[in-house]
């Protein structure tokens, strides 16, 4: 990243799947959600990464999605006398519970659910050492599973729009976000794009002038120019565009993946969402490009990402103007990039081919 200019590692570091990280004063988590006992990381490991990045001027954001994408894990409530703290975990069928398998949300009406949470966002504080951004998650909550919830313990009355519901959950994780904080306010607090930062929510439940929206969903969605009319910064992360783990197939039956096809540098390259949506730049905190890792793990997590992510270090960086007839890429985007991968093969990674290597060694003969 360092030899990229990229500047920000954003860890989502849990998911339902499991909790690989001990946090200090929650050690439950990862001791009933970890994968195993060896497949975990250390406060110490976390430290020294932490340490080794921003030695390089790379910030470290650590990111526990919540409420949703919580499940395995969150399952130790009931033996610990807290009640469920997640509900609809590992249900079935998952379709109605979860956009993936395993499903598992917090459990919204249980306020010990909040001190757990006081908890986790302390140790996050502490092992990142960072107090001006912090990621609240909010991804995709799934609102078929509060109401299953709520109806077996007659609460369902209660709430005419489960949005309501969602949008006071996350005004508590942020009052207990602060008071892990020692009482101040994280300047910057970063969600996930949902329906909850769409129109009428948004402006009832996230405060513009601390709240940062990163706007995953397709590019060609209302939901991005939406956002900076309102006032919001917004991180840009769209899946047609800067997804990585795209394209690969579906990792639970056959046929297309839900957000196929495959990402080259090229698309990567020319997703210039501020000229292509006149947004208002001033409004925009960044770009990111997100890997998920249901079909990556350190086999080969080198060539998904690399050398694509360098593509959009470049337009981040730089911003370089494309042919306005064409839209094509330049010649020497593609020779810059290609010796770029060899650095990286020098460092002892393994990025992706671009091209055969005859093209490196015959400027103007490929394109």
């Amino acid at each position: 990243m360092a030899a990229t200019k990229l500047n920000v590692f954003h860890w989502h570091l849990s998911d339902s799947q499991s909790f690989p990280m001990v946090l200090p004063n929650v050690p439950q988590l990862a001791k009933t959600g970890s994968y195993s006992p060896q497949e975990t990381y250390s406060p110490e490991e976390v430290k020294a990464l932490v340490k080794f990045a921003r030695i390089r001027g790379i910030r470290t954001v650590l990111e526990v999605d919540v409420p949703a994408h919580a499940g395995n894990g969150w399952t130790w409530g009931p033996k610990e006398g807290l009640g469920e703290l997640a509900v609809c975990v590992n249900e079935k069928p998952w379709s109605l519970y979860c956009g993936e398998p395993p499903c598992g949300q917090l459990n919204p009406d249980n306020p010990n659910v909040y001190d757990v949470l006081e908890k986790v966002y302390r140790d996050l504080l502490e092992l990142s050492d960072e107090r001006e951004i912090f990621h609240l998650g909010g991804d995709e909550v799934n609102l078929e599973c509060w109401a299953q919830h709520l109806q077996k313990v007659n609460s369902l009355s209660n709430f005419t729009d489960l949005h309501d519901l969602w949008g006071e959950f996350t005004a508590k994780a942020l009052g207990r976000l602060q008071q892990a904080n020692g009482g101040v306010k994280v300047p910057q607090v970063i969600v996930w794009s949902s329906r909850l930062s769409k129109r009428p929510y948004i402006g009832k439940y996230l405060d513009k002038n601390q709240v940062t929206v990163q706007s995953w969903g397709a590019s060609q969605w209302a939901d991005t120019p939406d956002l900076v009319a309102d006032g919001y910064k917004v991180l840009i992360s769209h899946v047609d565009a800067w997804y990585l783990d795209c394209g690969f197939g579906r990792w639970r039956e056959t046929g297309e993946a839900a957000c196929d096809p495959y990402r080259p540098w090229q698309t990567i390259y020319n997703h210039r969402p501020w000229q292509q949506l006149r947004l208002n730049k001033d409004k925009i905190l960044g770009g990111e490009a997100c890997l998920w890792t249901e079909q990556v793990d350190e086999s080969n997590l080198d060539s998904r990402l690399w050398p694509r992510a360098s593509a959009l270090a470049e337009r981040l960086w730089t911003d370089p103007q494309l042919d306005t007839t064409t839209f094509s890429i330049p010649e020497d985007v593609y020779t810059r990039l290609a010796t770029h991968r060899e650095r990286l093969i020098s460092r002892g990674l393994k990025p992706a081919a671009l091209w055969p290597t005859w093209c490196s060694q015959n400027p103007g003969m490929c394109l």
